[in-house]
């Protein structure tokens, strides 16, 4: 699985298939699937296991010797070092299963959720992960896991308790959707601030074609994110208004329905 890039070009390749051509395809005459206790299982699979890597990166470096500069790879053989090292493998696998939500889309024929942002940083994602495990386990690569980690358990978290038949919990969720969104935004930003050093001459930490990658690859999915807010939010702060002067129809009420990038991953509400 490591090593040859043939097992995430596979992984890649079958998932697009799947997803772009296949699936889509094997459901247009089939009557969509509920998954309810699995992805109800899936979602307290993610919290855990997303708390469990932010406390295993953090405490593996990042709390004892590690420093917010320049941090280079510890290689040795010392219980930190391969305590980061199998953090970043379990990180790879975690990339991987999150894969799962766009096949439970297509499924569950979600196909509004299927959109190029959530395609795309699934797929990038999973191979950041792949590169960073084989070429530089630990150090300053490892910093962007945290609040990665950290994101996403707040993300499940509210996926759970959308799940839940409250009215009243329901009403205080819809008021903190954009608020995720806002905090997706802060922590890409956070992770290209961070990052960006490895672009110095002068650092080494890792590998320059992973540092010329990845920068910019976070750079265009915060423009994603903040494109999916601005036409998102912002218009339909501007529709809400109209709509105390103008009859809304219908239609144009359900148009006023937007998902935010978390509930574009999974729409638990629906």
């Amino acid at each position: 699985m490591m090593g040859s890039a043939a097992w995430p070009l596979t992984v890649a390749a079958a998932y697009l298939y799947f997803v772009l051509s296949y699936g889509p395809k094997l459901m247009k005459t089939k009557e969509a699937y509920s998954f309810k206790t699995f992805i109800y299982c899936y979602n307290v699979y993610q919290v855990i296991a997303n708390s469990l890597m932010f406390y295993t990166v953090l405490t593996s470096g990042w709390t004892t010797t590690y420093t917010l500069g320049c941090q280079y790879v510890d290689r040795s053989d010392s219980p930190e070092a391969m305590r980061m090292a199998s953090a970043m493998w379990y990180w790879f696998l975690l990339k991987q299963t999150e894969l799962i939500e766009t096949v439970l889309f297509v499924l569950r024929k979600k196909k509004r959720q299927i959109s190029f942002l959530h395609v795309y940083h699934h797929v990038s994602t999973f191979f950041i992960a792949w590169i960073a495990c084989n070429f530089a386990p630990g150090g300053l690569t490892t910093f962007s896991v945290m609040p990665n980690s950290a994101v996403h358990v707040m993300l499940y978290s509210y996926y759970l308790l959308s799940a839940i038949d409250n009215e009243a919990l329901r009403k205080r969720l819809n008021t903190f959707k954009k608020y995720l969104t806002t905090i997706q935004i802060i922590q890409l930003a956070v992770i290209v601030a961070h990052s960006s050093q490895a672009l110095l001459p002068s650092c080494n930490a890792a590998p320059k074609t992973l540092a010329y990658s990845y920068v910019p690859n976070v750079l265009l999915v915060i423009y994603l994110f903040y494109n999916f807010y601005r036409v998102n939010y912002r218009a339909a702060a501007k529709r809400t208004a109209a709509a105390a002067v103008t009859p809304v129809t219908a239609a144009a009420a359900r148009d006023l329905s937007f998902t935010t990038p978390t509930s574009e991953r999974r729409a638990k509400e629906e």
